[in-house]
C-alpha cells in the first residue's frame, strides 16, 4: 500500500530524514517509536503529502504504486488521514458537527451518510455528548477526540496518528485502538502510530520502527522505560483551597473542592479528559471567576493580578505554541526572566533540556516536545515557589522525562501537574489528586488502584 524508498528530507541545511526504507501493507499496524525532535512527526507530515513544494527531498514514497507528489493533495488526503499532534492545527470550524461535516461535505456526501458517519465516529472516541459544544470551549483531550473521530469519519484506507495519546486518558486511549483494531479486521485499514507511551498499544502492532537520528530501523521489540522512585520531605503549607467552585455557564466544572499543598511536594492532577483538571490550575491563576478561596502563602489571590501572582507561580499551559513570545530559542528562554527583571542561568537549561544547539533558530521551528521543553525552562529560570504543568510531558520520550524531572526537582518548589502516566505519576508523585465529575479525591502513595 505504502513504499518508502530510500526517501530523505531536509527544511533546512540538515538532513532531517536520512535514507528512509520501508513498507507498510493493508491491514499493517506499524509502530514508529523514538526521541523528540528524531524526525517522526517529520515523517508523518511525508507520507501524506503536506511537505509538497517544501525544502528538500530525495527518493519517492509510494501510495498503491503511485508517487505521493503525482496525487491531487485532496485525493491523498482522503485515502490517508492524519492525527496530528496538536489537535487545534486540525480543527477549522466552530462546531463539533460543523468540524465532522467539513471532510465529508468536501468529498460530496449525502445529508443521511454525513449524520451516519458522525454518529458513529463519536461514538468511537466517546464524545457522543460533545456533539453540540462549540470547539472551542473543548478540553486538551477532547479536543484530542474530536480530531480522531473527524478523520475515522472519512474512513480512509490509512490512518497516521501523531501522539494520540499526548491529551487522552488511558481508558479513552484503549477504547479508540480497541475499535480501530475491529475496524482493521473488516476493512484492512493500514494504521502507523507515532508515539512515545507505546506500551499503552503495543499489543495491537505487528511492525515496531525505530527512528533515530533521522535513520529509521525496525526492531522486534522496544526497551520499556523505567524511572527512578523519587521523594522529598515537604515543608511549609504554600497553597490552601477552600470550597472551590466553576461553571462555564450552566455546565458546573468544579464542585466545593477544598485542598491544602506544602513547598517540596509534586502531586499529580489525573482523571477523564474534561473532568476539570485544567480549570482548576487556570483557577489557581486567577484566570477564571470562581467562588470559593485560594489562598497562596497566606494570601487571598481573588483581587491580585495574573501578572502579580505569576511572579510566585508559574504556568505551563497544554499547548506549548500558546507560550511562545520571542523571535529566537534564546530570547525566549530569557523571556520570563528578563521580563520580571531577574537574574539566571538560562546557558544550563538550555543544555540540560537539550536546546542549546537551537539558541538562535525561530521557536516555532522546534518540535512539539521541543517546544515543551522551551516551555518549561522559561519558567524555572526565575524560580517561581508554585509549578502548575498542563501536560509537561507531551511529546517527550522517557529520557526527555527524566531531564524534564530533574530540572524541576532541582529546587524547593511546590509542583503540581496534570498527566496520565501512571508510570511517572507512582515514580515522582507523593499524591494524586483525582478529579471525577468535578470532584476530587486525594490518592496518597501506594493507593493509585482508584485511577489505574
Amino acid at each position: 500500500m505504502i513504499k518508502i524508498e530510500n526517501f530523505s528530507y531536509r527544511y533546512e541545511k540538515n538532513w532531517v530524514l536520512k535514507d528512509i526504507n520501508l513498507e507498510i501493507k493493508e491491514g499493517d499496524f506499524v509502530l514508529i517509536a523514538g526521541k523528540s525532535g528524531s524526525g517522526k512527526s517529520t515523517l508523518a507530515l511525508a507520507v501524506s503529502g503536506f511537505l509538497r513544494g517544501k525544502g528538500e527531498k530525495r527518493g519517492k514514497i509510494l501510495f498503491k504504486g503511485k508517487n505521493t507528489d503525482d496525487y491531487e493533495l485532496f485525493d491523498l488526503a482522503k485515502s490517508i488521514g492524519v492525527v496530528q499532534q496538536d489537535p487545534e492545527n486540525q480543527i477549522c470550524t466552530l462546531n463539533v458537527t460543523d468540524e465532522l461535516s467539513f471532510a465529508l461535505e468536501n468529498m460530496c456526501l449525502g445529508k443521511e451518510e454525513i449524520e451516519k458517519r458522525i454518529k458513529w465516529a463519536l461514538s468511537i472516541v466517546g464524545a457522543e455528548n460533545l456533539k453540540d459544544r462549540n470547539t472551542f470551549s473543548l478540553s486538551g483531550g477532547e479536543k484530542q477526540k474530536i480530531a480522531i473521530a473527524s478523520i475515522l469519519a472519512m474512513k480512509p484506507e490509512v490512518i497516521i496518528f501523531d501522539e494520540p495519546t499526548s491529551s487522552l486518558d488511558p481508558k479513552v486511549t484503549l477504547d479508540i485502538f480497541n475499535v480501530i483494531k475491529k475496524i482493521r479486521k473488516k476493512s484492512d485499514i493500514a494504521v502507523i502510530v507515532i508515539e512515545h507511551k507505546w506500551e499503552y498499544i503495543k499489543k495491537y502492532v505487528n511492525k515496531i520502527a525505530l527512528m533515530e537520528n533521522g535513520r529509521l530501523e525496525l526492531v522486534k521489540t522496544l526497551q520499556s522505560p523505567e524511572y527512578k522512585k523519587t521523594r522529598r520531605k515537604t515543608g511549609k503549607k504554600i497553597l490552601e483551597i477552600k470550597n472551590l467552585e466553576f461553571s462555564y455557564g450552566n455546565r458546573k466544572v468544579l464542585k466545593d473542592i477544598t485542598f491544602e499543598a506544602y513547598e517540596n511536594e509534586v502531586i499529580g492532577i489525573m482523571g477523564e479528559n474534561g473532568t476539570g483538571k485544567t480549570t482548576f490550575l487556570m483557577c489557581l491563576m486567577n484566570y477564571l471567576d470562581y467562588s470559593g478561596k485560594i489562598l497562596i502563602n497566606g494570601n487571598d489571590i481573588k483581587n491580585k493580578k495574573t501578572s502579580k501572582i505569576a511572579r510566585e507561580v508559574g504556568f505551563i499551559f497544554q499547548n506549548p505554541n500558546h507560550q511562545i513570545f520571542e523571535s529566537s530559542v534564546l530570547r525566549e528562554a530569557e523571556f520570563a526572566l528578563k521580563n520580571f527583571k531577574k537574574e539566571g542561568n538560562i546557558d544550563y537549561f538550555l543544555k540540560k533540556s537539550d536546546l542549546k544547539k537551537y539558541e538562535n533558530k525561530n521557536p516555532f521551528r522546534l518540535s512539539y516536545g521541543e517546544k515543551r521543553r522551551l516551555n518549561i525552562i522559561s519558567i524555572l529560570s526565575y524560580d517561581p515557589k508554585i509549578i502548575l504543568l498542563d501536560e509537561p510531558f507531551i511529546g517527550q520520550d522517557h529520557e526527555n522525562v527524566k531531564k524534564i524531572m530533574e530540572m524541576l526537582l532541582e529546587k524547593n518548589n511546590l509542583i503540581l501537574m496534570v498527566l496520565h502516566d501512571f508510570k511517572i505519576a507512582k515514580s515522582y508523585c507523593s499524591r494524586i489528586i483525582f478529579f471525577k465529575d468535578g470532584k476530587i479525591k486525594i490518592l496518597k502513595e501506594g493507593k493509585y488502584e482508584p485511577c489505574d
